[in-house]
């Protein structure tokens, strides 16, 4: 995205609300304090550990509509940003663990235009995205109990996220919210597979994305 088109979608009145950048906790000293470097990169050792290589999951996003299956077969369908390194490394994590070849993953920006189409830039890039085989989108937390529901010995934990989705969608928003420092903190800014050419017009998202 050009400076252009970042100006002017941060000008529309009528555009994607822009959310505040994650500040870190004061006691730590900022994100840039010793403090809290070392203890993010102590909570991302075992994120760090599995980068690997994920191919595109569908292979003609730009005909799919929301609604529309994804061409997964009996899969879930994960959207991720791809301009978010610890995104990435998240996305990993669940590949790991899916043993039983459950779940398939795919871009954010592959899908702008086709299964996300419904969402402002904001709502698609502020979360992941499942989709599951029937088309049917679940976002955020939601997403999240999904897919650990599709993970082995997971759906007692996917059960209790549903049954009391206050705090996990509080504890996801404010992962979402602070994620720039974290992924600075910890390194995984610098995913090995991260596009930082897939970037919204949002400040927050700068510190994910930019080096």
């Amino acid at each position: 995205m050009t400076p252009a088109q970042k100006q002017a979608s941060s000008s529309d009145p009528h555009g994607a609300p822009q959310a505040t950048t994650g500040e870190l906790p004061a006691i730590l000293g900022g994100w840039r304090s010793p403090p809290a470097k070392f203890l993010a990169h102590l909570a991302a050792l075992p994120i760090r550990a599995v980068a690997t290589t994920r191919t595109v999951a569908v292979a003609d996003p730009d005909e799919l509509h929301p609604g529309d299956a994804p061409g997964v077969g009996d899969k879930l369908l994960l959207i991720f940003d791809g301009g978010c390194g610890i995104c990435l490394h998240a996305r990993d994590v669940f590949a790991v663990l899916d043993r039983r070849h459950r779940l398939t993953f795919d871009r954010i920006a592959r899908h702008d235009g086709g299964l996300l189409a419904d969402l402002t830039e904001e709502q698609r890039y502020g979360s992941w995205h499942v989709i599951h085989p029937d088309g049917r989108a679940e976002h955020g937390s939601d997403g999240v109990a999904a897919a650990v529901g599709a993970l082995p010995g997971g759906r007692w934990m996917e059960r209790a996220i549903r049954r009391w989705p206050g705090p996990p969608d509080k504890g996801y928003r404010w992962f979402a919210d602070n994620r720039g420092w974290i992924s600075r903190g910890s390194g995984l800014i610098k995913h090995p597979q991260r596009d930082p050419r897939e970037q919204p017009a949002n400040p927050r998202h700068d510190e994910v994305v930019d080096d």
